[in-house]
């Protein structure tokens, strides 16, 4: 079965999570000898003016010539919107492929992405254009915001018409994808992206962040709590793993403050990742924004390394509900910092969860997410027969 995989942006540009995921979707299929044959159509990172952004002809047409080229059997669609526009399922539908579209973060639910209003209130209904360009977040401008809700809105019609399946990777974002696109779809958890460790045997002498550095992550409120927490712990060490443009605003709260134990290691290799995440304490994922998913904290429970996450992450019931981390209210810098001294200063309590990790994440294997994945290409194949 040959599947065609549209997204973005192409191989070369691993720019973040769907990309990485991609990646290692195509080299588990060759690598298992499957009886899928897949192929990624995705651009370079490239410039687009606001017409190319609501309809790229030029890339539209290279899509179509691509599917007529390829001949798929099923298209599976992930992030697209710009550089690539959906144009290209209207010739798709005519030629009776079935779509799936991987919906992987709340755009096509809110174009604000982060799911809050103006008051820090998590989104639960979308239905209102003026109340999301005036109070949802965040927020640049009224020209931006409206033109981002109209290319949303525009492309949201296109995808609801053609696509014949979706897929998400948490339950809540099913929940609103479902009500928004009244398509068939399921809930299909993302796998481990990283090689495992699970007996890496190392205790670490660093809290770890790895993620973009950018205000949604919430790092400036992780620097604010590990400032406190320095007072009582004055050895304890934070690397933070990652850039962004936020980068120099927490570098110079670290100076500012003179936080001396803060080590900020810009972006690193699969490999160097990998060293990193053994030799840590614990993860810290302090999102400010409603996550689809969270990679990283699958990573870090792959050497394992038990998380703290805000409540706004998708994966958090699943860490409640098998008892591997701590959650906590996101924004809220002394919840956070709690939970951090909690594990420095509970052994007993840190144990129990890091036991706890590998039962868990043998339900994330790629093998039994890739077994998932081809269920859901046959029956797509089966409806068109």
């Amino acid at each position: 079965m040959k599947i065609l995989i549209i997204n973005n942006f192409n191989s070369e540009n691993c720019v973040g999570g769907v990309e990485h995921y991609l990646y290692e979707l195509i080299q588990y299929a060759e690598k298992s000898n499957s009886n899928f044959i897949f192929k990624w159509f995705g651009k370079d990172k490239i410039k687009t003016n606001w017409v190319e952004k609501f309809y790229h002809k030029k890339i539209t047409q290279e899509i179509i010539r691509e599917i007529e080229s390829f001949q798929p059997d099923v298209i599976h669609c992930f992030s697209i919107g710009a550089p690539v526009t959906p144009h290209f399922m209207e010739f798709a539908k005519s030629k009776g492929i079935s779509i799936v579209f991987s919906f992987r973060d709340y755009y096509y639910i809110c174009p604000k992405n982060y799911m809050l209003n103006d008051k820090n209130e998590v989104l639960q209904k979308h239905e209102n254009a003026i109340e999301c360009i005036l109070h949802h977040q965040p927020k640049r401008n009224i020209l931006f915001d409206s033109l981002l809700h109209l290319k949303q809105s525009y492309h949201k019609k296109i995808i609801k018409k053609y696509i014949s399946y979706f897929l998400t990777p948490s339950e809540n974002l099913t929940q609103f994808v479902s009500e928004h696109f009244r398509k068939k779809g399921k809930t299909l958890p993302n796998p481990i992206l990283i090689d495992q460790n699970q007996n890496s045997n190392s205790e670490g002498n660093y809290i770890l962040f790895v993620g973009r550095l950018v205000p949604e992550k919430g790092v400036l409120t992780l620097l604010k709590a590990f400032q406190q927490i320095s007072k009582q712990f004055p050895n304890e060490k934070l690397w933070i793993v990652g850039e962004g443009n936020q980068l120099e605003e927490l570098q110079n709260f670290t100076v500012n403050n003179e936080l001396k134990n803060v080590s900020f290691l810009g972006n690193k290799s699969r490999e160097e990742l990998q060293e990193i995440y053994a030799n840590s304490k614990f993860s810290v994922v302090p999102s400010e924004y409603l996550e689809a998913y969270g990679n990283v904290i699958l990573e870090s429970l792959s050497f394992g390394k038990t998380v703290i996450t805000s409540d706004l992450v998708g994966i958090k019931n699943e860490i409640e509900q098998n008892n591997i981390g701590l959650t906590y209210s996101f924004k809220n810098q002394k919840a956070l910092e709690e939970k951090i001294i909690e594990l420095l200063s509970n052994s007993n309590l840190k144990t129990e969860l890091e036991n706890n990790i590998p039962s868990y994440l043998a339900t994330k294997t790629f093998s039994k997410h890739f077994k998932d994945l081809s269920s859901i290409y046959e029956y797509l194949l089966s409806r068109n027969r």
